[in-house]
């Protein structure tokens, strides 16, 4: 199996490059780098859209899953720094809610369509030494230029979600076209004031969610001697994970 993980944060993508110690795969007919770690795939250095990425993902590797890492912001009370989220219902925030008198007096014609993932037939909260993990959720994605508390409030009002982002909507939205909804793995993560912490947060759940899908990784020998020297790595410490 190959798996393509998209990193768009240049500092998360290398301190994740240098944990695992990816070595760059020579493509240079696809303006983006893109690094190889057995038989999994880091891409950073992009210029395009999410959904212009994965398309182009596709294409180039047709991987068996996608993950994309989009830094996002908590709506919900109960998510912190470091928390890592895999939402399973994303919607385009509408505008026109922040005109309306009070976001409760929306209808279902003023918010898009949602799309839906079917990933996790089991939904919940963990708790790990350092972050929490929440599966599945409702994820909400726009341009944003700005954001103030009030609109946050706005938006749970409306929405019910629990974080909120500029690409991960576009991102899932463009699976639906080419049927890959069954291979993406949109991963919502609120940053830290320690990008090592964000990181090492993130490959932990990526490294985990591989492991469970795919039971035969392949991995060059150098590498895999290398990292193994990092305990995270290999998912070890999800042994511990008790549900809330």
């Amino acid at each position: 199996m190959l798996h393509t993980v998209i990193v768009q944060n240049p500092v998360i993508f290398d301190l994740i490059q240098k944990q695992i110690d990816a070595k760059r795969a020579p493509l240079s007919h696809i303006s983006c780098e893109v690094y190889a770690y057995g038989n999994i795939r880091i891409v950073w250095k992009f210029s395009w859209s999410a959904s212009d990425i994965l398309s182009i993902m596709i294409s180039e590797f047709n991987p068996d899953t996608v993950f994309f890492l989009s830094e996002s912001y908590p709506v919900s009370d109960e998510k912190f720094a470091g928390d890592i989220i895999l939402p399973n219902v994303f919607f385009s925030h509408n505008p026109e809610m922040g005109t309306t008198d009070g976001a409760k007096q929306l209808d279902a014609s003023q918010i898009s369509s949602p799309v839906f993932l079917e990933h996790y037939p089991l939904q919940g909260d963990y708790n790990f030494d350092s972050f929490g993990l929440s599966v599945g959720g409702i994820h909400v994605s726009w341009n944003w230029d700005q954001w103030l508390e009030d609109f946050r409030i706005q938006l749970r009002l409306a929405y019910e979600n629990d974080t909120f982002d500029s690409e991960l909507y576009s991102f899932v939205h463009t699976a639906k076209t080419p049927s890959i909804l069954e291979k993406i793995y949109p991963i919502a993560y609120i940053a830290t004031e320690n990008p090592h912490v964000t990181a090492k947060n993130l490959w932990s759940i990526v490294w985990f969610i591989i492991g469970s899908i795919d039971s035969h990784l392949i991995f060059d020998e150098n590498i895999e001697e290398e990292g193994s020297e990092e305990a995270w790595i290999d998912g070890s410490e999800f042994a511990q994970e008790d549900r809330i």
